[in-house]
């Protein structure tokens, strides 16, 4: 009798235990084969990273420089996107200086970057490397300014800088009545934005002969050298009834300069970017007026664009963030 309980007791372990081995297959065979259906989240697509930009892509983006609160802005942008899309954004300086950025640019193309932003240092000094890239199939995008031959690109996002300097020229002009003296601090010359920008100026003035040039010249983006120069035709003793830098950076340079001579109640200043520290200048009424052209959503574009193109999509040739107007009356709207 007992062992008639014996030999039971075992056959039921053992059904257990083949029952058990059953169980484990059937689930690693289920979840081998999951679909979307069975997961309730859509499935990858061969080489996708799981992020909304697709693959695990690598972009360098090549900034002219970062100096400033503007390009470092951009470059911000840049890398939040990146972050969000689930792909790896490389910022390298270019420090103003084209060997050193074709020197980057071979660099890339010979570390495995899947696509290539640039924001050129001069308008034509990075074709022949484009060039190459596009030999060896890897995509250039600009990015804040463009090229020459841009047709070597694959598109160009970023401001309309000729709109940017038609607005801020006409802010200027009407903010001085229709006449006076006006100084133009330029950035690089032979850069996209101050060539761009400059042609809305040109075009504004031309309407408004009134309004006559004093002085003209590049401080190449940077407060300290726009305050040096801005001392200098001060002390000239000439008539300055405007200044209008093509940044911000310049701007608040010129008005440093403007409140040490303690001329801040004759002389206007107007400037482009809308950096932070310029809205707050606007805010408590040191400065006049800049536009804001989404310096983080340069960036923030020219990464997404470069995704889309990566996964295969169509992008336009150009797309441009907007230009907007911003003095004492909106300032606060943002700070």
């Amino acid at each position: 009798m007992k062992k008639r309980i014996l030999a039971m007791l075992l056959a039921s372990l053992m059904c257990l235990s083949l029952a058990a081995c059953g169980g484990d297959s059937a689930a690693d065979n289920g979840s081998a084969n999951d679909t979307p259906a069975d997961t309730g989240a859509d499935a990858p697509a061969e080489g996708d990273g799981g992020s909304e930009g697709g693959a695990s892509y690598k972009i360098a983006l090549l900034m002219s420089h970062q100096t400033n609160a503007f390009t470092n802005a951009v470059s911000a942008g840049a890398r939040a996107k990146g972050e969000e899309l689930g792909v790896e954004v490389e910022v390298f300086d270019g420090n103003q200086d084209q060997a050193t950025q074709n020197s980057q640019l071979e660099q890339c193309l010979n570390q495995g970057y899947n696509g290539i932003l640039v924001e050129p240092v001069t308008v034509d000094g990075i074709a022949p490397a484009v060039k190459e890239a596009n030999e060896q199939g890897i995509p250039v995008m600009t990015v804040v300014q463009k090229m020459t031959q841009q047709d070597l690109a694959v598109a160009y996002r970023g401001g309309n800088d000729a709109n940017a300097g038609r607005l801020q020229m006409e802010k200027a002009v009407e903010m001085l009545g229709g006449k006076g003296n006006i100084a133009l601090l330029y950035g690089p010359m032979g850069s996209d934005g101050q060539l761009i920008r400059k042609e809305g100026y040109d075009a504004v003035l031309a309407d408004n002969p009134d309004v006559q040039v004093v002085f003209e010249e590049t401080a190449n983006w940077v407060t300290e050298e726009a305050l040096s120069l801005v001392e200098t035709w001060l002390s000239t003793g000439t008539e300055i009834n405007a200044i209008v830098a093509q940044n911000d950076s310049m701007a608040l340079g010129a008005q440093k300069a403007i409140e040490d001579a303690g001329k801040q109640d004759d002389i206007l200043v107007f400037g482009v970017d809308a950096v932070d520290d310029a809205i707050a200048a606007i805010a408590a009424g040191r400065l006049d007026g800049t536009v804001s052209q989404d310096a983080s959503g340069q960036g923030a574009l020219g990464v997404e664009t470069m995704v889309s193109y990566l996964n295969g999509e169509e992008v336009e040739p150009e797309a441009f963030t907007e230009c907007i107007w911003i003095d004492s009356s909106n300032a606060a709207d943002y700070q």
